[in-house]
Parts: structure tokens; sequence; C-alpha cells
């Protein structure tokens, strides 16, 4: 559970099993920031929806929760003049560093949490893959050697 400072667990949005809008706006302006151009090409509310279904009850709240309680408290603790989503790009950047770069705990452990879940699922991607310098699966990329076993090793 994060570690959220009493006074504010009021400004919380209330716990979901499922992504609502405002957390899908939150999270697709975070693609935008963390992948750059060509984040418009790369889905990741469908993996992501998958991955929730896998997690126990307590788990889908905490996690689906995460985009827009980020999107509360930056209003919150960090005026940015209106909602993440609809804030420019570089100001979408600059508020993510600061949570990334805060001195408060809880604030740097919520956005590495959405960092991370936002790439979670870049690896799945050629445009996520190019943008975080993956070069892609090794498989049907490198011909790679064939050794047929010999007698006495191990199969």
């Amino acid at each position: 559970m994060l570690a959220v400072p009493a006074p504010l667990l009021a400004a919380l949005p209330p716990a979901r099993s499922q992504f609502g809008p405002d957390d899908e706006a939150v999270l697709d302006a975070l693609k935008a920031v963390l992948y750059g151009p060509g984040a418009e090409a790369i889905d990741i509310l469908t993996p992501l929806r998958e991955t929730i279904a896998f997690l126990d009850e307590a788990q889908q709240a905490q996690l689906a929760s995460l985009p827009s309680t980020f999107d509360l408290l930056s209003r919150v603790l960090v005026p940015t003049g209106g909602a993440f989503a609809t804030l420019s790009l570089e100001a979408q950047a600059a508020a993510l560093e600061d949570w990334l770069q805060s001195p408060l705990a809880f604030r740097r452990q919520v956005g590495q949490a959405l960092r991370q879940l936002v790439l979670a699922h870049c690896y799945t991607h050629p445009v996520g893959q190019a943008a975080v310098g993956y070069a892609g699966p090794w498989l049907g990329r490198h011909l790679l050697p064939v050794h047929p076993l010999r007698f006495g090793e191990p199969e």
C-alpha cells in the first residue's frame, strides 16, 4: 500500500477494480511523455487491463486507482492548473519529473509506480522497443547455432 500521509487520503479517489476514463486519460498522457514520438501507436490499456485481471481484489483497486490518484494529488501538491492529461507535453514531463525527484518518499513511490505501469509492456511493441533502446527479441533477429547433442550429454 502507498504510504500517503493521512491528511491527503481524503483527496484520493475511491478504489475500484478497473481503470476509469480519468485513469485512461492520465495513462495516455504519460505514454506520450515516456515513449515520445510514435506513442499514439502503442496500445498500453489493453495489456494493462489484462494484467489487472490477474491480481487479487486489493491489488486491483490499488493499481487501477493509481493514475487518478496521481492526477488528484498533483493538483493538491503541485498546482498544475488542471488535469494532468490537459497539460502541455512539456508541463506533463516536468510534473512527472517533479514526482520522480521529490524529497517525499510517497511522491517518488507514486511516480515510479506510474512510470513502471506505463512502461510495463514496452517490449511488446516495436515503437516501444525503439523508444527504450531495445533492439527486439533475438529469436528471428539473429541466427543462433544449433549444436546436436552427443551421447552422454544432458538433454
